[in-house]
C-alpha cells in the first residue's frame, strides 16, 4: 500500500478520523439511511461517470468503509479503481471489502500521482471538511492536476442554501463533536455527524471555483433531498425497511423541482479537464 500522508487540518489529519471511524463503528447502525445515500450517489454516477472509463480516483473511502459505498458503480464503468483517504483504519476497511480496490492512504491536497493519471475523479462530499474555503481551491487544483485533458470531474459539496447544513455550521463544532464521541448511542440514534461539517461553496461559486482551475462545467444539479436527521431517526424504530426506502426515494425526484437547491444536502457538478 503506497502512502503519502499530509495532515493539514485537524479536522482532516488521519488519527481523527480514525478515531471518528472506531467510534461510528461502536454506535447503532444507520443502515436504511446509508442504503439510500449510497443509492442516489450510486446513481449520479451512473448518470455522470462515462462508460468505459478507464482509470478512475475516488477522493475518499468512509462510504465503502460503512457500508457498500459507490466503488460497484464506479468499478462498474471503470477498467480500474484507486481509492485515498488519510485515514488509515477506514483504507484498510475499504480495501478488504472491496480487494480489487487499489486502496491508499493519501491527502487530497497532494496526491501520490503524476499529472494526468486518471480518466476520471469522483468526489463526493470530500473538500467540504476544511476549515478554510481556499483549502477547496487547493484540492480543486489537485483534482485537477491527476486528472488527464478531457477527463470527466464528478464533484459534490455540502449545500450552504440547505438549513440543515447552515445550522450545522453554526453549531459550536468542537463541544458537539466531544460530546458525540462521549454518547454516540444517542447522538447517532439523532441522525447527528461526529465530524466537521467545514467551509463549502454554492453552486455559482463552486462553478466558477472549477471553472478557474481548468475545467468546463457540463451540468450541475443538487442530491439528497430527504432530511437527513429525521430519516435517520424513522429509520433505526422500524423493521425490514421496504416501504420506507421507497418514501426516501420519492423525495429525491425533488431533484427536477425548482427549490432542488434549497432542499438538496449536496451540490453536484459535472465538469470536463480543459487541454
Amino acid at each position: 500500500m503506497a502512502e503519502h500522508l499530509v495532515a493539514t487540518t485537524p479536522e482532516r489529519d488521519g488519527a481523527d478520523w480514525d478515531t471518528v471511524a472506531e467510534v461510528w463503528r461502536r454506535a447503532p447502525a444507520q443502515t436504511l439511511w446509508r442504503r439510500h445515500s449510497d443509492r442516489v450517489n450510486s446513481a449520479l454516477v451512473e448518470r455522470w461517470l462515462p462508460s468505459g472509463t478507464g482509470s478512475t480516483l475516488k477522493t475518499d473511502l468512509w462510504d465503502e468503509a460503512m457500508g457498500a459505498g459507490l466503488y460497484p458503480a464506479i468499478a462498474a464503468r471503470s477498467e480500474r479503481v484507486v481509492g485515498v483517504d488519510v485515514s488509515r483504519s477506514i483504507v484498510v476497511a475499504a480495501a478488504e471489502r472491496y480487494p480489487a480496490l487499489d486502496a491508499r492512504v493519501a491527502h487530497v491536497h497532494a496526491l501520490p500521482f503524476e499529472d494526468g493519471s486518471f480518466d476520471a475523479v469522483v468526489s463526493n462530499s470530500t473538500l467540504d471538511h476544511f476549515d478554510e474555503a481556499a483549502e477547496i481551491d487547493r484540492s480543486v487544483l489537485e483534482l485537477a492536476r491527476v486528472l488527464r485533458p478531457g477527463g470527466t470531474l464528478v464533484l459534490t459539496l455540502d449545500n450552504p442554501a440547505n438549513p440543515l447544513v447552515a445550522l450545522a455550521k453554526v453549531l459550536p463544532r468542537q463541544a458537539l463533536n466531544r460530546a458525540w464521541l462521549r454518547w454516540a448511542d444517542a447522538s447517532a440514534r439523532l441522525g447527528l455527524l461526529p465530524y466537521h461539517v467545514g467551509a463549502t461553496y454554492g453552486r455559482s461559486r463552486l462553478r466558477t471555483v472549477v471553472e478557474q482551475s481548468g475545467f468546463v462545467v457540463e451540468e450541475t444539479t443538487a442530491i439528497v433531498h430527504a432530511p437527513r436527521p429525521i430519516a435517520v431517526m424513522i429509520g433505526q424504530r422500524i423493521q425490514g425497511g421496504g416501504r420506507f426506502l421507497r418514501a426516501l426515494a420519492a423525495l429525491e425526484r425533488l431533484e427536477q423541482a425548482p427549490t432542488r437547491f434549497v432542499t438538496g444536502h449536496f451540490v453536484a457538478i459535472r465538469a470536463t479537464r480543459l487541454a
